[in-house]
């Protein structure tokens, strides 16, 4: 606790977390929010408690949990009109207050979050990552691509496409595993299509639980945003 105080004191700075939705879709009762943060700020504002598994933390992981938790603690008292922190389950998956579902990310000083009502959405997933080098991008095809994968994109690695993919796949983990329990990787999905508009879809490539069998498709909403990928899942009921 004593690491939490200390690191209040260094972050009572900085803006609310800024309501979005750049996405051309409806947001279906959803709210998604997100603030700049610096590793030494941690966005500023109020606090949440730091989890034990954070206490020892760089300085860096703890200003990303900051600003991810204050955006969506805002997300949940938009929905609810009471402001709340997400907690940190043993797994590190986020815990949200009874009646929501959500999903968290931050990449290079964006923080963000996406949380809707649970008798609306049984998974919301949303991943923010920095556009990759070519060079970043043939070190992660290999891990996020499949071999299928890799095929359709050609000999030639694109950044943007191996980026897309990564991120998706990253969201996709996030609205399947609170439902799921279980831990996938990148080679349970696959592109299945892709709209230069923002629309896309993965299909998985294994089965992941009673509802979700391989062959499955599942849409997803992706757009630039400040020089980021953006990435978004939302799964109804």
């Amino acid at each position: 606790m004593a690491v939490a105080t200390a690191f209040h004191r260094e972050a009572v700075s900085g803006d609310p977390p800024e309501a979005i939705w750049p996405w051309p879709d409806d947001s279906g009762d959803c709210h998604c929010l997100t603030l700049r943060y610096s590793a030494e700020e941690g966005g500023g504002g109020d606090v949440p408690p730091m989890p034990p598994q954070l206490l020892n933390a760089a300085q860096r992981r703890k200003a990303e949990f900051i600003a991810g938790r204050r955006c969506a603690a805002e997300a949940t008292g938009r929905l609810t009109g009471y402001a709340v922190f997400p907690g940190m389950g043993e797994d590190r998956a986020p815990i949200w207050p009874e009646g929501i579902i959500g999903a968290i990310s931050h990449s290079h000083g964006r923080a963000i979050a996406l949380a809707g009502s649970s008798q609306r959405f049984r998974g919301i997933g949303i991943d923010i990552e920095r556009l990759l080098t070519e060079e970043e991008a043939r070190d992660i095809a290999p891990q996020a691509l499949t071999a299928n994968e890799r095929h359709n994109l050609g000999n030639d690695i694109d950044p943007f496409m191996t980026g897309l993919i990564f991120s998706a796949k990253e969201s996709l983990f996030k609205a399947l595993y609170p439902t799921v329990k279980r831990l996938f990787f990148f080679e349970a999905a696959e592109l299945s299509g892709f709209d230069a508009n923002g629309s896309a879809s993965l299909r998985l490539t294994a089965d992941l639980g009673e509802d979700w069998r391989r062959g499955t498709e599942v849409p997803f909403r992706f757009c630039r945003f400040e020089g980021l990928l953006l990435t978004r899942i939302l799964l109804p009921h």
